[in-house]
């Protein structure tokens, strides 16, 4: 998903630039449904 996001075509691009901890993930991941969140409702 973030890859989409970032517009790489491969896997293996964004994990050669992906180098956070999950919890860092999980964090970013919950502010953005937020704000998505918050854009629709």
């Amino acid at each position: 998903m973030i890859g989409k996001l970032l517009g790489h075509n491969q896997v293996e691009t964004t994990a050669r630039y992906a180098h956070l901890s999950r919890e860092s993930v999980r964090e970013t991941a919950e502010r953005i449904a937020a704000s998505i969140a918050e854009d629709i409702l």
